[in-house]
């Protein structure tokens, strides 16, 4: 943006980032706010509702549908209720396929709203269960969970599944099994609901354990594969001390399994701080001193584990048994 319009925007800018049509309307800026969408400055992404060019570009996928998200909610009349895809990312649970460009929301029945405008209504019987994260109106991370297990592929939604009750070393989980099987106990009834086999399914297989969203597709894949399944977060020592928490242990040919997404070496959350080659060097300290233990190692990344033939080869090739059918 210019510096003569620069300011006055940024006085009617949102702590999210947003930038209101209504608000420029009200304050007599809505001359300067045309004038930088012509000039390229503003990404519309509502009608209605914009966002900084440069701020956009920075966005990750992620961030841009939750952009779309709290641009739908600043301009609904009244506080709409996110649910399915919409949900599950207010949630912050892992979508390994892209996000739709579409909001998702759930609408009383007899509301009888139409899907339109980007905006995709869901309507619900009983009235769902709403709680409130981050400042907007969401149903319960477990109704959301068990939802979309019902209409994902198995791999996908087992990876939101585990995010949703996994036990973090520090801190609490989002939900617990109890609460997915009160989810999916409000599925049931006299009529037969489409995905509730599929959804029950996703739930006894899901995991407290799993660390990310590409362990969880992994270790899905290995069950649809046909291998044994691995021990998870097994961790290993040595005469000097702790060494790490492994993603994948097969007991039975002393092998570890290790997915290495981008996030393991650029996100703060497992850097803590470090550079990206510190990250790597820290890595291959730990997996030599596993290594001095007796087990050897399998790596793969989302290319391998996403591709069932691929990823079926890969396991072959590192021997990796059978399971038990």
């Amino acid at each position: 943006m210019t510096v003569a319009s620069v300011d006055p925007l940024m006085a009617i800018t949102r702590a999210d980032g947003l930038v209101l049509r209504c608000d420029a309307a009200a304050v007599g800026l809505d001359q300067e706010l045309r004038r930088e969408f012509s000039r390229g400055q503003l990404v519309r992404i509502r009608y209605g509702v914009y966002v900084g060019t440069s701020v956009w570009s920075t966005l990750s996928p992620n961030a841009r549908y939750l952009c779309r998200i709290r641009a739908y909610a600043a301009i609904s009349p009244e506080a709409p209720v996110f649910s399915h895809h919409s949900a599950a990312a207010i949630w912050g649970l892992p979508r390994p396929a892209a996000w739709p460009t579409d909001v998702h929301i759930t609408v009383p029945e007899a509301s009888g709203g139409r899907s339109r405008h980007g905006v995709v209504r869901h309507t619900a019987g009983p009235p769902p269960r709403v709680v409130e994260r981050d400042g907007l109106r969401v149903t319960t991370v477990a109704d959301t969970a068990v939802e979309m297990a019902r209409v994902l592929p198995f791999a996908d939604a087992v990876a939101m599944m585990d995010r949703a009750i996994h036990i973090p070393r520090r801190g609490v989980s989002l939900a617990t099994r109890e609460d997915l099987d009160r989810s999916l106990e409000a599925l049931a009834g006299p009529a037969r609901v489409k995905g509730r086999a599929t959804a029950l399914r996703v739930v006894q297989f899901a995991s407290t354990q799993s660390g990310s969203g590409g362990e969880s597709v992994s270790r899905a894949n290995i069950d649809l594969l046909g291998f044994e399944a691995p021990e998870l977060q097994v961790r290993f020592d040595d005469a000097a001390g702790f060494i790490a928490f492994v993603d994948f242990f097969w007991r039975s040919i002393s092998k570890v399994g290790e997915f290495d997404g981008l996030g393991k070496y650029v996100k703060e959350e497992y850097t803590r701080g470090l550079t990206t080659a510190q990250v790597v060097m820290a890595e291959k300290d730990r997996e030599d001193r596993v290594r001095a233990l007796g087990p050897t190692f399998a790596r793969w990344d989302w290319k391998i584990a996403r591709d069932l033939s691929v990823f079926g080869e890969f396991l072959r090739s590192h021997g990796i048994p059978r399971g038990a059918r």
